[in-house]
């Protein structure tokens, strides 16, 4: 008797744990599907690639501070 009650319970956990990797593959593909767009094309690019091309301010300090700090770990070394 307790053979079968243990078979019944692990089979109604597997069955359970079955449907909730089922239910969030679910969800988590209608989530991409949704952040594609309107279109429902997402490529990646850059809207406008030229305005990248030439660094702000703000881009090139963050630039020379990252470089520094790549600097003193390297001497740190």
């Amino acid at each position: 008797m307790t053979a079968i009650t243990e078979l019944s319970v692990n089979l109604i956990l597997l069955l359970t744990a079955g449907a909730l990797i089922w239910l969030f593959l679910g969800l988590r593909q209608r989530r991409r599907v949704s952040e594609e767009g309107i279109d429902g094309h997402y490529s990646g690019a850059a809207k406008d690639p030229e305005s990248l091309m030439e660094p702000d301010d703000e881009a090139l300090e963050e630039m020379g501070d990252l470089l520094q700090q790549a600097r003193y770990r390297h001497d740190g070394e």
